[in-house]
């Protein structure tokens, strides 16, 4: 029988194995593709032929909508999906044709550490990974401008210990920093955190709170950082909600502490990590991370460190993210959770965001506030099922309402009028105009702070108090 593009199975190439072996069937015949085949002989698998749309090499059995066909035809027992920079839509398309149950699926996993090298081992494939039914084509990104601003300077990372925290702190050790401080308070995974760097010379690991005045103090002190990345946060929507004062304490105070202590100690810049639920902010989490974008804006006025903040949505691999809550429910066989079939979020993943935000460093002025491209928005219900259709087709999924203070979806900034450009295509730098003057945003959290920091307000109090600060959405 002929393929797609003419050839008969008489004319291509074998690449059989040993009897016995599992008969593969590879998607794309691209670098990951073609070396991947010969990591399946070796391994003393069968390498039946390519799925390709662009390409009519004698060996290329069909275009990826012929997988069904193809694999019947060449009774495959393996699919594996090897287009690592396929689109999302390409992808949820080829999974939903594959013969499933009878034909095992894996996919390249769609991360930097893949596209970033020319070979693609058998070790790489895991099965159908949440990740890559994101939709977002991995980019990588040129450190060259921020190696030549951090090489050789000392650097300090708070919620070191973190899953986007640990990420920055291993992407800012590739542009060869004379030290990075690692602070967190998290003895556990400060713990993890050395043992990942234990081959590492240039870091160290500090126990700390940002809530201790003297603690942030002393730290500065001691290593007088050149840059401060303020990633430490509590992030968890429902359970900020019902935990206000905790989230204004640490999100505000623990925000204006570490800020304060920097420009004390004459730190050259400082990068504060937000969130995109600070636009609009329908829940306490969102509204304190906006109160410290302001916070920030109010102490850049008259400094000489310079102070920007960086803002984008859900990051794979975080922890809190939906693609965890699907990671899990998957590998228990459980239902997944969506909370509203039209409900969408923006995504990127973990090590696209850590390199941005430092990228933000190398270009910041005093004040800006940046925003990064976070593709399009994907609607969470789609993205559920794509991942049943590949995963476990007898799971189904349970529509199970809105968190409080939960968004339909969630915005960048409040106008796209607002945002312009910068040297780098992937980041944007948000003009946004505030109804508090100046000075306004830290008077009132200062004030505010000597109430919640000694607990004589109370969560219900404290949300009225930013409802009336403007809030108005968190009624």
């Amino acid at each position: 029988m002929s393929n797609a593009n003419g050839a008969g199975t008489a004319d291509r190439p074998s690449a059989a194995g040993p009897a016995g072996g599992k008969r593969v069937l590879i998607a794309g015949r691209g670098t990951a593709g073609t070396s991947l085949a010969a990591d399946v002989v070796a391994a003393g698998d069968v390498a039946v032929g390519f799925l390709d749309d662009s390409s009519d090499a004698p060996d290329v059995l069909g275009r990826l909508e012929d997988v069904a066909e193809v694999s019947a035809r060449e009774r495959v027992d393996v699919v594996y999906f090897a287009i690592p920079s396929a689109d999302g839509d390409v992808l949820r398309d080829f999974v939903s044709r594959v013969p499933r149950p009878g034909v095992e699926l894996a996919i390249i996993p769609r991360t930097y550490r893949i596209v970033s090298r020319e070979r693609v081992s058998i070790d790489d494939l895991t099965d159908v990974d949440v990740l890559d039914f994101v939709g977002r084509a991995p980019v990588k990104h040129d450190m060259m401008s921020a190696r030549e601003l951090l090489a050789g300077k000392r650097v300090l990372v708070t919620g070191a210990a973190g899953s986007i925290g640990s990420r920055l702190v291993a992407q800012i050790h590739l542009l060869d920093p004379e030290l990075v401080v690692c602070v967190d308070r998290s003895e556990s995974g400060i713990f993890h955190l050395g043992r990942s760097l234990a081959d590492i010379p240039n870091f160290a690991l500090e126990m700390a709170d940002i809530q201790s005045e003297g603690r942030i103090a002393q730290l500065m002190d001691k290593y007088k950082p050149e840059f401060v990345f303020h990633v430490a946060a509590y992030k968890h929507v429902p359970l900020m909600q019902d935990n206000a004062v905790e989230a204004f304490n640490n999100n505000v105070w623990g925000t204006l502490n570490v800020v304060t202590q920097a420009i004390r100690a004459g730190v050259s810049r400082v990068v504060n990590v937000s969130t995109d639920k600070a636009v609009h902010p329908t829940n306490v989490m969102g509204a304190t991370k906006r109160i410290g974008e302001l916070i920030l804006r109010d102490l850049d006025a008259g400094s000489s460190t310079v102070l920007s903040a960086v803002r984008f949505g859900n990051v794979l691999e975080s922890e809190g993210s939906v693609m965890q809550t699907f990671r899990r429910q998957l590998a228990a066989g459980k239902n997944l959770t969506v909370t509203h079939p039209d409900i969408t979020r923006y995504f990127m993943t973990i090590d696209e965001a850590a390199q941005l935000v430092i990228q933000t460093a190398t270009s910041s002025r005093h004040g800006d506030l940046f925003v990064l491209d976070m593709g399009e928005p994907v609607r969470v219900l789609d993205l559920a099922r794509g991942l049943i259709d590949a995963v476990n087709p007898s799971l189904a999924i349970d529509i199970i309402g809105l968190r409080p203070g939960e968004k339909m979806y969630e915005e960048l900034s409040y106008r796209a009028s607002s945002v312009d450009a910068t040297t780098h295509p992937k980041i944007f730098v948000v003009r946004e105009d505030d109804q508090h003057a100046r000075g306004e945003t830290v008077a009132w959290a200062r004030a505010l702070l000597e109430r919640t920091r000694t607990y004589t307000i109370s969560d219900a109090e404290l949300r009225a108090e930013l409802v009336r600060f403007g809030f108005d959405a968190l009624q």
